[in-house]
């Protein structure tokens, strides 16, 4: 539900803010204190142009809207300056804000794109008094129709060029089978290519180092200066401890010694090797090039290209099985739209007639309301037909689309399709449905308000005291100079408010009868 509703510069109105509660609300207020701009700041979350409506008061208008109820959803939309819309401080498309705000808002007044006019709203309408499986059913089998027609036109553009498509696939098995390469090895060849390539320089220096420390070098130094120690110990037992340590540094510097001793006698390698693995390395550097960037990619690739290619070997084989499926599949999607064509007609003729009925107790006593149901050429994703509700106010006007209803008879049109079917958003806001209602017809709409109520969060701009003394939550605009307000009404200003809206007065005979409007069931 909407808790709360904040604006800013918007046309006349420099700042206010609206805490609605759940139920029915409505909205009251003089004439020309700007009831209706507050409705037109929540029609620009669901994508409405803004024209006309930035304010003298800054360089742009914001709205901000609260949602929810455990947790909370804010929508905001700034016109003018930096045009931004937001879904919970986070920068959307408009588009994006219009559909998030869908699911929580349904708008229906005078100029404002009411999603009631599309095929769309009007099909979940008349679906919503349907059993759900039937739908779900439909739109299930579609989908794998959808599915099997793909993978058929998919299978049969590979089959077209097909012998081209093998050929490009069995060279790239071949090329790659025949490298054999392995997951590492190009690193491996690499670092190998790198010490051969600079073999003399390994040689020079592994070779020094070995003379360094050979029996001319190092070992016979260290060899030395043991024996000097061996002989100070008999003297001092700390040099005989000094010449322990250095033998076993002794011993560690044979073992280097012979280490590279192996290292110089391997270095007389085969002297074509360079050239046999930079020749490798050329190799697989061309299969990364062309399969890669990794040669687990290349190996990947080939794995693909030999599952493609088992594809098409056995394409005719599969294109006969997805032959035998769809025929399957149309027969399934048959019967699921066919059931839900007769379960539509049904509740077609239903919806009609308790629209007709509601909308006479709305103030509406000639109009006439049908349900079309319009083939179409071929299955669609929601059903065999489109779903278009038709209206006409008086027996001398032809059937029409919603969009020629105005702005008090879509609103009551609204509200009928809201009490028979109960597909509507979780808000539902409601502006000049009660333009020429008076009488025992205001009792009418006021009661069945306060029914939809019950079941979702309704807000009335409204100036119909019937309505107003129903709602939960009676809010009212204020303007002083050029500042708007909006103030919860209780107790005795909502007694006053109620007393004007009755007589423009506030006399002790509409006191009286507005605190009875109050008290009434």
């Amino acid at each position: 539900m909407l808790k709360r509703l904040e604006v800013k510069n918007l046309a006349a109105i420099r700042e206010a803010a609206l805490e609605l509660s759940p139920g029915l609300n409505v909205l009251t207020g003089e004439t020309g204190t700007g009831k209706s701009l507050l409705v037109d700041a929540l029609s620009l979350l669901l994508g409405a142009k803004a024209e006309g409506l930035v304010g003298p008061f800054g360089d742009s208008l914001l709205v901000t809207a609260f949602f929810g109820e455990e947790g909370e959803r804010v929508l905001s939309r700034r016109v003018g300056g930096r045009s931004t819309p937001r879904i919970d401080g986070e920068v959307v498309s408009l588009r994006e804000l219009q559909e998030e705000a869908e699911r929580w808002l349904s708008l229906h007044a005078q100029h404002t794109a009411l999603a009631l006019l599309s095929p769309k709203r009007q099909r979940e309408s008349l679906d919503a008094l349907l059993d759900p499986a039937l739908p779900a059913r439909y739109q299930e089998a579609y989908a794998q129709r959808q599915r099997l027609l793909a993978e058929k036109q998919a299978l049969e553009a590979a089959l077209r060029t097909k012998a081209e498509r093998e050929d490009l696939l069995r060279f790239q098995l071949r090329e790659i089978r025949e490298a054999d390469p392995t997951p590492g090895e190009d690193e491996a060849l690499e670092a190998e290519a790198r010490k051969l390539r600079h073999l003399e320089t390994l040689r020079a220096r592994a070779g020094q180092a070995y003379a360094l420390l050979g029996e001319e070098g190092g070992v016979s130094a260290l060899e030395a200066a043991i024996r000097e120690l061996r002989a100070g110990g008999r003297l001092d037992p700390a040099l005989d401890a000094l010449a322990q340590d250095l033998e076993a540094a002794l011993q560690g510097v044979r073992a280097v010694a012979r280490e590279l001793e192996d290292y110089l006698e391997g270095l007389e390698g085969d002297p074509g090797r360079l050239e046999a693995v930079e020749a490798r390395l050329a190799l697989l550097e061309r299969l990364k090039r062309k399969y890669g960037p990794t040669l687990e990619d290349v190996l990947a690739h080939a794995k693909r290209a030999e599952a493609e290619l088992s594809g098409l070997e056995g394409g005719e084989k599969r294109l006969l099985e997805l032959a035998q499926a769809l025929q399957g599949a149309e027969k399934a999607l048959r019967e699921a739209g066919e059931a839900l064509s007769q379960a539509r007609r049904e509740a077609a003729q239903r919806l009609g007639t308790g629209m007709v009925e509601e909308l006479a107790a709305l103030g509406l006593p000639e109009a006439r309301f049908q349900v079309d149901l319009i083939p179409l050429p071929e299955p669609g994703p929601y059903g065999l037909e489109e779903v278009a509700f038709r209206f006409a106010a008086s027996p001398h006007l032809p059937l029409a689309p919603l969009s020629a209803a105005s702005g008090g008879e879509l609103s009551r049109i609204a509200l009928a399709l809201a009490l028979l079917t109960g597909a509507e958003a979780p808000t539902v806001v409601f502006d000049e449905m009660d333009t020429g209602v008076g009488g025992e017809t205001a009792w009418k709409l006021a009661e069945r308000l306060a029914r939809l109520g019950e079941k979702r969060q309704v807000l009335v701009v409204t100036h119909l005291p019937q309505i107003a003394a129903r709602a939960r939550r009676h809010l009212r605009v204020v303007k002083e100079g050029q500042e708007v307000r909006v103030e919860v009404l209780e107790g005795e200003a909502r007694v006053r408010e109620l007393a004007r809206l009755l007589s423009g007065q506030y006399t002790e005979a509409a006191l009286a009868h507005a605190r009875l409007l109050l008290e009434a069931p």
